[in-house]
């Protein structure tokens, strides 16, 4: 087999209509993959929650290679088969407490507590959310997920809600 040679980067001191003149690589759009949400809408209590009203599906720069090799843990090391295949990040508003209770006779009465105070500025009424799909090759332990990766999860869920889609 023979090798072909990679090109030799530019130089940062070349001027920018030498690095105008540079090959690109266009990288895929951050927005959610058909596949992902296909894979998703196939188990019912995640069709679910991707079907209620108002809800938002959110881009996940994050699984997307880059250059830099920013976010590569979730764009190329978690993103195999046997890793976390499919991942979907999405919005919605939060879920309004119930505003009264049942009687003992089955009767609604109201309830005595207040309802719920408007948000304070500044503040959303929007949760956002993220489905990954576990696979065999992040176990700890059989069928369990290594406690690390838990961490990593968490982080990348909290990166998305913060920045909207962004990466960890």
């Amino acid at each position: 087999m023979s090798e072909q040679a990679s090109p030799i980067p530019p130089s940062p001191l070349q001027s920018q209509s030498q690095l105008s003149t540079t090959t690109t690589t266009t990288m895929p759009s951050p927005a959610p993959s058909s596949a992902d949400l296909t894979h998703f809408l196939t188990h019912p209590w995640c069709a679910a929650l991707l079907s209620a009203p108002n809800t938002t599906l959110l881009p996940t720069p994050s699984r997307v290679p880059k250059k830099s090799t920013e976010d590569s843990f979730f764009a190329v090391t978690l993103r195999t088969g046997d890793t976390i295949p499919f991942m979907l990040s999405f919005s919605s508003p939060r879920p309004v407490a119930a505003a009264s209770s049942q009687a003992s006779d089955g009767v609604a009465a109201a309830s005595s507590a207040p309802a719920p105070a408007a948000p304070a500025p500044g503040t959303s009424t929007e949760q956002v959310s993220t489905l990954f799909a576990l696979e065999a090759g992040l176990n700890g332990y059989p069928l369990t997920a290594h406690g690390g990766l838990i961490s990593a999860l968490f982080d990348e869920a909290m990166e998305v809600g913060d920045a909207g889609g962004g990466g960890g």
